[in-house]
């Protein structure tokens, strides 16, 4: 093994400021990349510390060199931070304060969680997409608790551009049924907005404890968005975005800690390393948080690169830790959320996307009932209650008996997500549905007509389709919308996972297989280019590019 030293300021003038680091345990690798000729290239070192192990040296089949006492022989101040700031070093737990003692009585850990119903099946915090009427569709339909949309801590308390429209849609206390105890809707069933936890984002502990303060009495918990892994979270610096400054995250989870009434609690993602991870959670644990709930994604894990979720790193998390932990990430079908409890021995299972493509996927029954697709003698006719149709009216009658308005995109995004299936066949729908309209005018049925009228055009066409009995079987060769589920590969999947179901049923989605794209060759002659036309006649469609205008990816993947 040969030991380098740092690389020569003569090499460093010919580097670029690109620097890629790849965290594992507590060393990283730097890799420093240099153009030469026009030619991209890069060098790999691997910095360490001088307390690391020698030995671990010996196992690293590339150039090193040691960085003692994390200073600075790298390169720049600049380089030097962003190794820092990305770097492998594990903060030290217990170097962080003490917890501190609340300045209101409130319950903690366990005590919190039998309060909230002891809560199995839990729906995700989603911007623009668990408002209130979709809340109380959920609630019909088995999920134990819920979160409201992600809100801007900032936009919510500071009267400026947006704050009229986050305080109306994501979190509305002049009408009274948000976070309210029951909601009369005018039918033979009372609903309910709790048990409730309103989530924040926030990177000032003042301003994040003002807008937890005006929810507080309206809910059962506070909750810090620390997963949310988009751009706009990177600009923000929120979200995911605060896992490089574990003092900030402490601070705002110990402000509302100490000052709230009500118990704070975290949602975050995952590090690629088991110890850094388990690590943060600690901290958070440390800070007051007295429920957690993990995402197994990374940071980077987002959009067509988002892939599955990693089981054991929430497991390993649970372990860790003696507060309540939710899991988060892979759950699709109802046997999914049943396994995730069994494999990671979490307290309770959060849904997301899985959630918004199939609001029933929590119900006791209808989500065993899916099983019966599986089986190709069974009557898949008798198959009624999962039936989309049934679903997207009893939501559009939700939101049209609420007194509380349902933003538009709101309701626009949900429609598309819950027709989606239909929509793959009977594409000249699609268009309507992207041209529907609300209307302020007249009562809520009135309001909405532009969709009703669409779910009722729909149904005529889901009918006739039902009716042939061709339909029920997988057919030999997929249509061309339908992507297969990656995970069912082996008999045991397929036992409670269909591997297809009719496009008039409620139904998980699942992304196309991303390729990236490739490199262009200024060699190649124009007559040699594939046919742009033909050459992804075979590709499923993008979901980003699903008519749905109103509603972006990132909206539900935080």
């Amino acid at each position: 093994m040969r030991i380098s030293p740092p690389p020569t300021l003569d090499e460093e003038k010919n580097f670029s400021t690109h620097i890629e680091v790849e965290k594992i345990g507590t060393a990283a690798f730097l890799t420093i990349g240099k153009l030469r000729g026009g030619v991209p290239t890069c060098k790999t070192y691997l910095v360490v510390h001088t307390y690391i192990p020698t030995t671990i040296l010996g196992l690293v089949p590339r150039r090193v060199f040691v960085l003692p006492r994390a200073s600075y022989i790298v390169a720049s101040h600049q380089r030097l931070a962003q190794v820092r700031r990305m770097g492998s070093v594990i903060p030290d737990v217990d170097a962080f304060p003490e917890t501190g003692t609340p300045h209101h009585h409130k319950l903690e850990g366990y005590d919190l969680y039998k309060s909230l119903g002891s809560p199995k099946c839990i729906v995700a915090p989603m911007v623009d997409q668990s408002e209130l009427a979709w809340r109380i569709l959920c609630r019909r339909y088995g999920a134990d608790l819920v979160y409201t949309p992600m809100i801007n801590a900032k936009i919510y308390v500071q009267q400026g551009r947006g704050t009229h429209r986050v305080r109306e849609g994501f979190f509305n206390q002049d009408v009274g049924e948000e976070g309210a105890h029951t909601i009369d809707l005018c039918d033979e069933r009372k609903d309910s907005d709790r048990p409730l936890i309103v989530q924040f984002c926030a990177n000032d502990p003042d301003m994040l404890l003002e807008a937890a303060q005006a929810v507080q009495d309206k809910c059962d918990a506070v909750d810090l968005n620390l997963g949310c892994p988009q751009q706009i979270a990177k600009r923000g610096k929120f979200g995911a975005f605060l896992m490089d400054d574990w003092d900030l995250v402490f601070r705002l989870i110990n402000t509302l800690h100490l000052n709230l009434k009500v118990p704070v609690t975290a949602k975050f993602r995952v590090y690629d390393s088991v110890e850094k991870s388990i690590a943060y959670a600690r901290m958070i644990q440390r800070a007051g948080a007295q429920i957690v709930t993990v995402h197994g994604r990374t940071r980077e894990m987002k959009g067509h690169k988002t892939g599955l979720a990693d089981w054991s790193i929430m497991r390993a998390v649970k372990e860790a830790l003696a507060i309540p932990v939710f899991a988060n990430g892979n759950i699709l079908y109802a046997q999914d959320w049943r396994d995730c409890l069994a494999y990671t021995g979490c307290d309770g299972v959060m849904s997301a996307e899985g959630n918004l493509y199939n609001p029933t996927l929590f119900h006791r029954e209808l989500g065993r009932d899916l099983s019966v697709l599986c089986d190709p003698a069974a009557d898949h006719a008798q198959f009624e209650p999962m039936h989309l149709i049934r679903i997207a009216h009893e939501y559009l009658d939700i939101v049209a008996r609420l007194k509380t308005p349902t933003s538009h995109s709101a309701l626009k995004g949900h429609m598309f997500k819950i027709t989606r299936p239909a929509l793959c066949i009977h594409t000249d729908l699609r268009p309507v549905l992207g041209n529907a309209h609300t209307y302020d005018d007249g009562d809520g049925e009135h309001q909405i007509r532009e969709y009703r009228a669409f779910v009722h055009e729909l149904e005529k066409r889901l009918e006739a389709d039902a009716s042939q009995p061709s339909y029920y079987t997988r057919p030999s060769e997929l249509p061309h919308h339908y992507v297969a589920p990656p995970h069912i590969q082996d008999a045991s999947d397929r036992a409670t996972r269909p591997d297809y179901i009719p496009h008039w049923y409620l139904q998980p989605y699942f992304r196309p297989p991303y390729n990236p794209p490739q490199p262009k060759d200024n060699k190649t002659d124009a007559s040699s280019a594939p046919n742009k036309e033909s050459s992804n006649v075979h590709d499923p469609p993008s979901p980003s590019t699903e008519a749905e205008p109103s509603v972006k990816r990132m909206k539900i993947e935080s």
